[in-house]
């Protein structure tokens, strides 16, 4: 599926449209009368330079944005060759040390590079997600090759591929660099949060004996199969504090996390076979119904289990790597992609979808102790369609970023709105959505190519809302 192989296929080009800002320019009438001072003129609306491109000759990603409260965008991904990452100027080039190195990106809420940050090894240096810390700075997760420096200081992986959190300061400094891995080459980081106290919580896949503790502790997990899931918390140095695993026989990856409002962890992901999630003489233990299932399980802030659910069919389920956000109200709110027909209610309700293609995206809201409520939104048509990221504003309104072939009606209610990819055989088309609490679209943007085949791919892989409502 696109959401697992996208980021390791040199064939594919990832193309995704940022806005980082909004210009608004307020008009009133004139009431002023004789003798009434004039008012001097607004200043000028700031023009977004806006959209660019960022790219060369080899592939080149974006994989997560963040936005602070002045607008600024802090973008994450990775590239190869040589990358100029200033879009008014050729002076703020990089070059890859190994096939694609890492990058982290910030740019001013007029479109404006602030500064850029490139690191990588020998090998391929695959950030995933980015999330803000509470002194203005980042934190990046994803999967680092040996080789790799920080501050001057080079990072000891364990294996030929590791797991990673790096934080990066508001100027655009790497303050430290971790490794999470052991001697095999089977571990990477999907999605990372900070909570308010400055705690890094980091998901993603391990296998094989892995220390999490890159100190002078020690913690070890053992995988129960080809690969488990594991969240682990970091404090703002990097300094380990807790990790806890989920999965079992099967090969099994956690891809998104939430923060309950309550301060409880909840984590998704997917698993094969039988999973067990908790620790001790009683765990939780769910089975999938069919290739691949997705799982939710709420997490104490200690990360010891609270409860954990299942959803999917005969076929494979994924989720949305920034695909778990909570309502205005409390509601856990999750996106993914499903074929066939899913069950997404975990316990002995039904929540059915059903795909019209390949793949189809849904959207369904869980209570917080992980009972499914509502009906499921579906979206998609006869081809591959999926989902990247999810946001909700203050109104309960959702946007969702992905991807879709063919012929969609991206309305899931009785609406019909009706978008065609330009690309044909195996091509397809980044989106952005918008939708209402109740399911209806508000609106739906798409960027695409009319070139065809399975390498012309346009994927809106992240978004994020700024203070005053932009996107």
């Amino acid at each position: 599926m696109i959401p697992h192989t996208m980021i390791r296929r040199a064939s594919a080009l990832l193309l995704v449209t940022l806005a980082l800002a909004s210009c608004r320019a307020e008009f009133e009438p004139d009431v002023t009368g004789p003798g009434t001072p004039i008012p001097p003129p607004p200043p000028p609306a700031v023009v977004p330079n806006l959209p660019f491109k960022l790219g060369a000759f080899g592939p080149d990603f974006a994989t997560g944005v963040v936005v602070d409260g002045l607008g600024n965008a802090t973008v994450t991904g990775y590239f190869s060759g040589t990358v100029d990452f200033d879009p008014s100027s050729s002076a703020t080039a990089r070059t890859a040390i190994g096939p694609a190195d890492g990058v982290v990106a910030k740019y001013r809420n007029d479109g404006s590079l602030a500064w850029v940050f490139a690191f990588g090894g020998t090998g391929v240096d695959l950030p995933a997600d980015i999330a803000l810390t509470p002194d203005g700075g980042s934190v990046v997760t994803g999967l680092l090759s040996s080789g790799a420096s920080c501050g001057g200081r080079t990072i000891l992986t364990l294996g030929t591929r590791d797991a990673f959190l790096a934080k990066i300061s508001s100027g655009g400094a790497c303050e430290w660099m971790i490794a999470i891995g052991g001697p095999g080459e089977n571990e990477d980081a999907r999605d990372v949060l900070v909570e308010p106290n400055g705690d890094i919580l980091v998901t993603g896949r391990f296998a094989g004996t892995v220390d999490f503790d890159q100190s002078i502790g020690t913690s070890l997990l053992i995988s129960r199969g080809a690969g488990d899931a594991f969240v682990a918390r970091y404090g703002a140095d990097g300094a380990f504090k807790s990790v806890t695993q989920l999965g079992g026989t099967g090969d099994d990856v956690g891809t998104t996390l939430a923060r309950s409002p309550s301060g409880d962890v909840i984590v998704g992901g997917e698993f094969t076979g039988t999973g067990i999630f908790g620790a001790g003489s009683t765990p939780v233990v769910l089975i999938s119904a069919g290739e691949t299932d997705f799982f939710l399980a709420g997490l104490a802030p200690s990360l010891s289990l609270q409860w954990a659910v299942r959803g999917g069919g005969a076929g494979s389920e994924y989720l949305a790597r920034n695909g778990l956000v909570f309502e205005p109200g409390g509601t856990l709110v999750l996106v993914g992609q499903f074929t066939g027909t899913a069950d997404l209610d975990g316990g002995p309700g039904t929540a059915i979808v059903i795909s019209q293609g390949s793949s189809d995206i849904f959207i369904n809201r869980f209570a917080p102790g992980g009972q499914s409520v509502g009906t499921p939104y579906r979206i998609g048509g006869i081809g591959n369609d999926g989902v990247q990221s999810l946001a909700v504003d203050a109104e309960g309104n959702f946007y969702l970023s992905g991807w879709f072939s063919g012929s969609v009606d991206f309305d899931p209610t009785a609406g019909t709105t009706i978008k065609v990819a330009q690309g044909a055989a195996g091509a397809a088309d980044a989106y952005i959505a918008s939708l209402t609490g109740i399911g209806a679209l508000r609106w739906v943007s798409t960027v695409g190519g009319s070139a065809g085949g399975d390498g012309s791919i346009s994927i809106g892989s992240g978004l994020a809302l700024t203070g005053d409502g932009a996107l």
